[in-house]
């Protein structure tokens, strides 16, 4: 009999490993070889399996050895640190070792991948899994997360997706589904998301560029809830389901506003729809981040990512400790400015009916052309400050030194994890399945229902995000 759809690639490896916690518990502060090599199961045939294990159990180890607490003695606090050093050092060793032993020999992609994507659980309390490639930071050993094999591999996941393993007995029409979902790989699904939060951009320009003024005594402010709004709420309450970063600040602010004018909207003039002035600055800012969605991963990213982390690095370093040192003064001399210039600079009320954009709307613009153009003349100051040390030999990820370089690689690797499990569901879909399935499931495991819950999300995935990733795969096709 034919066999039907397998379960998903790079799945949990079938031997029964220690969970990492207990893992850590075993070594408590040995790091000598053999005790981490007694933690592996003695009958793992699957290198790949073994491998991957011992690197995730010393990437850990590693972390912790990086946040030791504090000694509150000077002299054991001191101690402590030399002999944290050392541990890390020997760490690394042997991190190298483990990956060195597993490229002695011609390794295929897919069991490149199994290494560094094989799932383990992190304690046996949580469901939380850990990998090795989500702990590919940019504070690992560089010979690890700069080695050439770990680049191409993510590189190669990013534009063609995992691995195909399809077993030979698969059916024909199991065949089909499963190179129709390997249209969707992470920079297809990357494209998908990054036009959703334009397409969100878009809407938040055009609400603050042309507001809803208040409404007269005869009007009530729900006449002005209009299409603009709802898909404003239904996009940023899709994108807040996504997986986690700071930059989802702004989008929570804008949710809460909305929110706390309905039946109404945020008018022009009111001090909610400044706080969307401040959320449409923080939107169109964030784009030049590494940090996905985002533009700079649609080019090439051995160059786009690695310059982005160069100007945030010299950003963080050097303008941001100037910044602070004149921000009293120059919070001062604003306010003073403000107050000496309040009769001329802001027009009156009667003649702000004629204008089509809000003068707070006009003023933000503003600010935010003299943010950028301060900005650019800081990029330039930091590369007159930073770019004499840079070697010109170098190039691709380093070209901007090997510490900005593991920077770059640890953001791309992050973008990559973002949209490689089975079926990831951008927004605004990601709403649908937080209302159709996330929630149910939850429901259903409370009260102790076994559902089938996988099915009805691949199923769902299948017919939304899906053709829309299809398509979009067709393109990419054209841009290798």
């Amino acid at each position: 009999m034919p066999m039907s759809e397998t379960a998903p690639l790079l799945s949990r490896p079938t031997i029964a490993f220690p969970t990492i916690s207990d893992a850590l518990l075993r070594l408590d502060e040995h790091v000598d070889r053999a005790y981490i090599e007694d933690l592996c199961p003695r009958d793992v045939a699957d290198i790949c399996s073994g491998i991957a294990f011992r690197l995730v159990v010393l990437l850990q180890l590693r972390r912790r050895k990086l946040r030791p607490k504090p000694s509150s003695d000077i002299w054991n606090h001191w101690t402590e640190m030399t002999a944290n050093e050392s541990d890390i050092n020997r760490i690394d060793e042997q991190i190298l070792n483990a990956w060195d032993l597993f490229l002695n020999e011609y390794r295929t992609a897919a069991e490149i991948e199994r290494v560094l994507w094989t799932s383990f659980p992190a304690n046996a309390e949580s469901s939380s899994e850990v990998r090795v490639v989500d702990l590919l930071d940019a504070h690992c050993p560089s010979e690890l997360i700069c080695h050439k094999v770990f680049i191409l591999s993510i590189v190669n996941r990013w534009k063609h997706g995992p691995c195909p393993e399809v077993p030979p007995e698969l059916d024909s029409v199991s065949r089909i589904s499963l190179r129709y979902d390997a249209m969707c790989t992470p920079r297809v699904l990357h494209c998908v998301d990054l036009v959703a939060h334009l397409s969100y951009f878009g809407l938040l320009v055009s609400y603050v560029m042309h507001p809803p003024y208040e409404p007269t005594d005869s009007d009530t402010g729900v006449e002005y809830i209009g299409s603009r709004k709802i898909l404003l709420m239904v996009f940023s309450l899709s994108i807040l389901f996504r997986p986690w970063t700071v930059f989802k600040i702004p989008t929570i602010i804008l949710l809460i506003i909305f929110a706390i004018h309905l039946p109404a909207v945020p008018f022009a003039g009111s001090v909610g729809f400044d706080i969307l002035l401040l959320c449409f600055v923080c939107h169109a800012l964030q784009f030049h981040f590494p940090i996905v969605p985002s533009p700079l991963f649609l080019f090439k990213v051995h160059r786009s990512l690695p310059f982005a982390a160069f100007l945030a690095h010299g950003f963080y370093n050097i303008i941001l400790p100037i910044t602070l040192f004149f921000l009293p003064i120059f919070v001062l001399g604003t306010t003073w400015l403000s107050i000496a210039l309040a009769e001329t600079f802001f027009a009156p009320s009667s003649l702000l009916s004629f204008i089509p954009t809000p003068i707070q709307t006009r003023t933000t613009v503003l600010y935010m052309f003299f943010t950028l153009l301060v900005a650019t003349t800081c990029s330039l100051f930091i590369f007159a400050v930073q770019g004499r040390g840079l070697d010109s030999d170098a190039a691709g990820w380093d070209a901007y030194s090997s510490k900005v370089g593991r920077t770059a690689r640890a953001s791309f690797a992050r973008a990559v994890i973002t949209y490689s499990s089975p079926y990831t569901f951008p927004a605004p879909f990601s709403l649908l399945q937080a209302v159709l399935i996330s929630g149910p499931s939850f429901a259903a495991k409370c009260l102790g229902l076994a559902l089938p819950f996988a099915q009805a999300e691949k199923l769902l995935w299948r017919i939304s995000v899906g053709p829309l990733g299809f398509l979009c795969g067709l393109v990419m096709m054209l841009f290798p």
